[in-house]
């Protein structure tokens, strides 16, 4: 299998090589803003949203450890940046804590939600409202984004040229109801 090289990798995706003190070696990371966060500054605002995340639920670390299996000073190492984060680690709070897992990460890595701040807060509103809609919405909601989809083209350079009759698209879905 042959895909893009390391090289056409990195231009593609936009990443900038950075020496990363939590980390060895050199590695590459997206810009957001025109900077970039290093491992410590996401270790940082992950402790910090799982802390808001906890006290937005009025749940005290008390009754959080033992939902994870874990005793409150482990849990502890969490908000305050000692230990970091697994992945299953990350679901079971989701679970326990009833967030979703925009809600932790994404104030640490706004730039996996949109190129921009506006487009990722944008997304991540729609996100948040999309999960208040029951499965009949929702298919309705998809159905519409695929012909808006097919109507416009799949996004870049082809939706500006497209844009009137994108605007038409949408203007005919929401009049007809």
């Amino acid at each position: 299998m042959s895909g893009p090289s390391l090289k056409q990798w990195i231009n593609e995706l936009g990443l900038q090589q950075v020496d990363d003190p939590g980390i060895d070696k050199p590695v590459y990371r997206k810009p957001f803003d025109g900077r970039i966060a290093l491992s410590a500054e996401l270790e940082k605002q992950i402790s910090i949203s799982l802390r808001e995340a906890r006290d937005k639920r009025k749940l005290p670390r008390s009754k959080l450890a033992p939902l994870l299996g874990i005793s409150e000073q482990v849990y502890g190492r969490y908000e305050n940046k000692v230990s970091r984060l697994t992945v299953g680690r990350l679901i079971h709070l989701c679970e326990v804590l009833d967030a979703t897992p925009e809600e932790i990460i994404a104030p640490a890595a706004p730039h996996l939600w949109g190129e921009t701040e506006t487009k990722a807060v944008l997304l991540l509103a729609t996100i948040e409202k999309l999960r208040t809609f029951d499965e009949e919405i929702l298919r309705d909601v998809f159905s519409l984004l695929s012909r808006i989809e097919e109507t416009c083209g799949d996004s870049g350079d082809g939706a500006a040229n497209a844009a009137p009759s994108c605007a038409t698209a949408v203007d005919g879905e929401t009049g007809s109801r």
